[in-house]
């Protein structure tokens, strides 16, 4: 967070100018400073402050930031595992009744393959099923399909009054960049430490991949290092309050290094990880991500049998890999 951003009962603003031109510009930068709070004071031009009130604004952005304490007992309740998010029957025995809770899952596949409508079917139902859950959904996007929700609940038959009660359990919160979503997870986590009903027991973010992919690049390693945090955070977030979190990704191609061209040339081939030869795509954001997350599910749209009629969608999805079921494993929706 940005110190300028802090209330002003934290610091002031000639603190924050004089920090500022010292290339202390962040809460990061402060706190976790290779400078002890003595040499940062040296180093400042302006000594408009005694040490000791310097050291104390310091101890007092750091309380403020700090997680607070948790009551054993409470902490018990908060981390029971029984919650499960069904999905369609083949994939769920697969995976042991679900979806299971405690976990960060990466729900990719190409653009137009449905992802997020099937998605937004599961948290939905999800709702319908489990009275005392919430879900907070995270457009990075801005096109959140309300109406698609709508569509589906009355798939279910509910009236506009119960319509009305069930999306007030989900919290839908837009943020385009990675900041703007760190500060949502972190009031999440607060509002979770307080245990408030109903509780939220599920995380979508959909997609990730707008998030950390403008980061990435071939020639930094800054932007892998920042990838790296972002989802060892959600991991314990994840388990401290035995949240599901569903990560949405989008999809590149799948490119190897040409032996019959030019070094310089590409040959794009099928994904290994896929039982279908066809599927010439895998995970966006490098080879590594994919590693960072408990499962990876693949969604791929089938193409329509006139059989079944017209509008009517089908899918497939593989489990490429998991840590908690067998991967390779192609399931029908």
């Amino acid at each position: 967070m940005l110190l300028k951003n802090l209330s002003p009962s934290l610091i002031t603003s000639d603190l924050v100018t004089e920090l500022h031109s010292l290339g202390i510009s962040t809460t990061t930068d402060l706190i976790f400073s290779n400078a002890s709070p003595l040499q940062i004071y040296s180093r400042m031009s302006s000594k408009f402050m005694p040490f000791a009130d310097f050291e104390s604004s310091i101890q007092t952005i750091i309380a403020s930031l700090a997680g607070s304490g948790q009551d054993a007992s409470m902490l018990s309740e908060l981390t029971n595992s029984d919650f499960k998010m069904q999905t369609s029957t083949s994939l769920d025995d697969h995976l042991g009744g679900g979806l299971p809770c405690a976990r960060v899952i990466e729900i990719s596949g190409d653009r137009g393959s449905g992802k997020s409508i099937l998605l937004l079917n599961w948290v939905l139902t999800s709702l319908l099923r489990t009275p005392e859950m919430a879900v907070l959904w995270i457009d990075t996007t801005g096109d959140f399909a309300i109406d698609r929700a709508v569509q589906i609940l009355q798939h279910h038959q509910q009236t506009l009054d119960d319509m009305a009660v069930m999306l007030q359990r989900l919290h839908i919160s837009t943020a385009i960049d990675l900041e703007s979503v760190q500060q949502i997870i972190r009031a999440l986590g607060l509002q979770l430490a307080q245990a408030s009903e109903p509780r939220i027991k599920c995380v979508v973010i959909d997609s990730v991949t707008s998030l950390l992919g403008p980061y990435l690049s071939a020639v930094s390693s800054q932007g892998h290092a920042i990838m790296a945090a972002f989802m060892r955070y959600l991991h314990d977030l994840a388990k401290s309050y035995s949240l599901l979190i569903l990560i949405v990704n989008n999809a590149t191609l799948m490119r190897i290094q040409s032996t019959r061209k030019p070094q310089t040339s590409l040959d794009v081939v099928s994904n290994p990880h896929s039982a279908f030869a066809s599927t010439i795509r895998k995970p966006a954001l490098g080879p590594s991500f994919p590693f960072m997350t408990d499962a990876t599910l693949w969604v791929a749209r089938l193409p329509v049998k006139e059989e079944d009629g017209e509008g009517s969608t089908a899918h497939v999805i593989e489990v490429f890999r998991s840590r908690f079921s067998v991967s390779h494993h192609v399931a029908d929706i």
